[in-house]
């Protein structure tokens, strides 16, 4: 981890050849901000590009504050927009969702279970509800059966 240095307004002379230890400290600062070290400006919640995924995050090492920052603003998102789950069904039976493949909002239906507590017995949601906007990544995997709606839970991804 890099150590944040504070450097003095009198210790960067205009026309002067910069000092080995400031010429460090200008190198190092930037890197000491981004991981939180001591002493370092905090980096404000505006200055951050909300459009790319920290590094931290794709190799596991996320700190909690990471992880509040994006559950955060995940917390925030409406139903229905990219990055958010549902419960979706497909709009016709006998049809097959395979986990990892993508499928048009316009093919599927918001979905739930209701369950039949002296039977013990799943059943479909009617096709009532409305179809999502945006395309849909299936997070699950269910076979074709006759008769039936295939549903499972779906990330949206545009």
């Amino acid at each position: 981890m890099a150590t944040w240095t504070d450097i003095t307004n009198a210790a960067l002379e205009p026309g002067k050849p910069i000092r080995s230890v400031d010429g460090i400290a200008l190198r190092d600062n930037p890197i000491a901000i981004t991981e939180g070290a001591s002493g370092a400006p905090k980096i404000q919640n505006a200055a951050m590009d909300n459009d790319t995924v920290d590094d931290r995050l794709l190799t596991g090492t996320a700190t909690s504050v990471g992880r509040d920052w994006v559950l955060a603003r995940t917390a925030l998102a409406n139903v229905g927009v990219v990055g958010t789950y549902a419960f979706l069904f497909t709009n016709n039976t006998n049809q097959a969702i395979d986990a990892g493949s993508t499928y048009a909002g316009s093919n599927l239906n918001y979905g739930g279970v209701n369950l039949d507590n002296t039977n013990d017995d799943a059943t479909w949601t009617n096709p009532v509800s409305s179809s999502p906007a945006g395309t849909w990544r299936a997070m699950g995997e269910v076979q074709a059966t006759a008769d039936r709606l295939s549903e499972t839970l779906f990330l949206r991804i545009a």
